[in-house]
């Protein structure tokens, strides 16, 4: 019994110092690595700025057709409306007149 607990023991200090072993490696692959991270970076920052423009300009002309579109789609299903309302309105103007020519004093 005392021998499972003894084996569980060394397997578990066996896996803390292969951890500590894998992390001073990463930590040391980490400090070789950081000249080309860090050239990585400024290439990304230099993309970026200059794909900014670019970028915004596209924003602005999608922002553009969006509200085109929502302009659309709010007058469009109006116009049979104000078609009915431009019929009915003619159709009082042309039988409001009078029929005859007031008499003149």
């Amino acid at each position: 019994m005392f021998t499972l607990l003894t084996l569980g023991a060394i397997l578990m200090g066996m896996v803390f110092v292969f951890g500590m072993l894998a992390v001073v490696f990463r930590l040391v692959f980490w400090f070789a690595f950081l000249p080309f991270r860090l050239v990585g970076l400024v290439f990304k920052l230099a993309f970026g700025v200059l794909l900014l423009p670019v970028l915004a300009i596209a924003g602005v002309i999608a922002l553009i057709g969006v509200g085109i579109a929502a302009v659309c789609a709010v007058v469009l299903p109006l116009v049979p409306v104000a078609l009915a309302v431009l019929v009915v309105w003619g159709f009082a103007r042309l039988l409001a007149r009078p029929a005859v020519a007031p008499p003149r004093v």
